[in-house]
């Protein structure tokens, strides 16, 4: 790994390319919500160098959400959240980059006790996706449904939750391509529960991911146990859809060269800080 080499020798000097191919494409990654509040939208696109395992995404413009860093460099383990603009980086880990686009729970839910429920994850349809720059593709098609619920004092709420995921794979991508920013689980801002039960379905898709759509509708309902419900007031219920995608395009591979290495070192100017210097704990509206 060009990372791990880096880290280990603590300075910003590049070390020698591993052997093996150099690969680039184009990643556009969004994300849009349409709820009672109003609707929402993020858009990333950016270009992606791999080289040796290790992947560096350059955002276009802009910044990953709920940080100002807009490169990131990804190994197996760890990485580096870069602001090009401030020459400032910070040590990150892979799960620090997915808490950028789902962020954990935190804190003390207070009354408001909430409990999963009904969650049922459909096998997986596997069948020949549409091409990929004259590549094949293989497209899985995966769908669940749980819901969410929440007790109050007098009532109880539910939010009845469904999710559709068409992923579409290259199988036999250029040498090299495969890379941890592969990893999907960013794209799916479910309860950790339902990632789990979906996560079998999601395996039996091999290769390299370039076109993905994730679906969620919630709808709330409220329930009033031991008490008869108020006369409806003639409002539809209250629900909230979102639509998350991934796009690749213009994959392309060639053998790497010396200065290659470089893409994956941190410059001299370039200062080390702690992640909380870069990151915020929520999103800021752009």
């Amino acid at each position: 790994m060009v990372l791990a080499l880096l880290a280990a020798s603590g300075t910003p000097e590049a070390p020698p390319p591993p052997p093996g191919p150099k690969v680039g494409y184009v990643l556009v990654e969004s994300r849009k919500t349409i709820s009672p509040a109003g609707e929402r939208a993020i858009a990333l696109r950016g270009n992606v160098t791999v080289l040796g395992g290790t992947a560096r995404w350059d955002l276009e413009t802009g910044t990953f959400p709920r940080t100002k860093a807009n490169t990131f460099l990804l190994g197996d383990r760890e990485g580096w959240l870069v602001d090009r603009k401030a020459a400032v980086a910070a040590r990150a880990r892979v799960e620090d980059f997915r808490s950028l686009f789902v962020p954990p729970a935190e804190g003390d839910p207070g009354p408001f006790q909430s409990a999963l429920s009904d969650l049922e994850v459909l096998p997986a349809e596997l069948r020949s996706g549409p091409s990929f720059e004259g590549r094949p593709t293989t497209q899985l098609r995966v769908t669940a449904s749980w819901s969410l619920v929440t007790a109050m004092p007098g009532r109880v709420g539910r939010v009845r939750c469904k999710l559709t995921a068409s992923l579409d794979a290259v199988a036999d991508p250029p040498e090299g391509t495969l890379s941890p920013l592969d990893d999907l689980g960013r794209l799916f801002d479910v309860p950790p529960r339902v990632l789990e039960a979906l996560a079998p379905e999601l395996a039996r898709l091999r290769g390299f991911p370039v076109r993905v759509v994730v679906e969620t509708e919630a709808e709330l309902g409220v329930d009033y146990p031991g008490t008869a419900a108020p006369p409806p007031d003639g409002r539809a219920p209250l629900r909230t859809r979102t639509e998350t995608t991934r796009t690749v395009s213009g994959l392309v591979a060639r053998p790497s060269i010396g200065k290659d290495a470089a893409l994956f070192a941190l410059s001299e100017e370039t200062r080390v800080v702690g992640i909380e210097r870069l990151t915020e704990p929520r999103e800021s509206l752009r």
